[in-house]
């Protein structure tokens, strides 16, 4: 191997990720037998298999797991080398921020057009999961956490504490009455996580209160459960935050404390002197406060 393509690299890590050719081709803006000639010559170059090749589409070899590993490192570094050179003062460019889905459908979203007044030079990309970005890797500039991060190449910020309530629609209360206490519970219709949140403290404490004949619907997304509330199908536990656009929603024994989540805005040091990141940071951290933060 005298020379290594490494156009075929970045083929490779598509693959990798897609899981086929043509989900590769999709994500890099190319065609199928495109990514299949650069994997093909990446392959004869290295003397190695990277890929098993079947119906079902792509699957490491071993040699290829470790070359992907390789190529993360690679990948690492490119983007810190490009967020080192592009610490650029015009308050103008892309910017992308990973959040959970609630907090950017109820919080941050609202608020968008004054960022826009202020920055409308500013592109944003939200990226909404329930996944934790890795923005070492660049898979986001700025994330928004429910726990405090330990990764050391990360700068963090609190903003403060997620108080949470149970909450339901006033045609529910018109139907099937007012809860006075937790034990009441039991005896009402609710709306809980699905089974990728379901060992959440707050959504614990919920299940132990209800009965599952009384579980009417789960689900993982944030907003579904929201409308579901809003559509009087049950009771469900809801950032207090959210309340501010849901004026409508009624909420429910107010004196009980449920278990809160911890907010945290954090991004990579290397981007730190970036004038868009700061801006984005700077908005974020004065309007997703929430109350009591600390």
């Amino acid at each position: 191997m005298n020379k290594l393509n490494w156009d075929g690299l970045r083929f490779f890590i598509a693959a990798a990720k897609g899981g086929s050719l043509t989900a590769a081709a999709k994500s890099l803006g190319s065609n199928q037998p495109t990514v299949g000639r650069h994997i093909d010559s990446l392959e004869a170059e290295l003397g190695i298999k990277l890929f098993q090749r079947s119906v079902k589409g792509l699957v490491l070899t071993e040699e290829g797991i470790q070359l992907l590993g390789h190529c993360r490192e690679i990948q690492s570094l490119v983007v810190k080398i490009e967020r080192t050179v592009c610490g650029e003062e015009d308050i103008s460019g892309t910017v992308r921020v990973a959040l959970p889905e609630g907090l950017c459908l109820e919080v941050l979203t609202p608020i968008l057009p004054q960022f826009y007044l202020d920055y409308p030079n500013i592109r944003l990309i939200l990226s909404v999961s329930s996944n934790t970005a890795n923005l070492t890797r660049g898979d986001a500039d700025v994330a928004v956490r429910l726990f405090r991060p330990s990764e050391s190449n990360l700068v963090i910020r609190q903003l403060g504490k997620i108080e949470m309530g149970l909450f339901a629609a006033r045609s529910y209360i018109d139907t099937f009455g007012y809860p006075t206490q937790p034990g009441e519970l039991s005896q009402h219709r609710v709306i809980s996580y699905g089974e990728q949140l379901a060992t959440m403290p707050e959504n614990l404490w919920l299940m132990e209160h209800t009965s599952p004949a009384a579980q009417v619907l789960n689900s993982d997304s944030t907003s579904t459960r929201l409308k579901a509330t809003h559509a009087g199908v049950g009771i469900s536990i809801q950032p207090r935050m959210f309340v501010k656009t849901n004026p409508q929603l009624v909420p429910l024994l107010e004196d009980l404390t449920l278990p809160a989540h911890e907010m945290w805005l954090v991004y990579h040091k290397d981007l730190r002197q970036i004038a868009r990141l700061r801006a984005v940071v700077n908005f974020i951290a004065s309007h997703l406060t929430a109350p009591g933060a600390v």
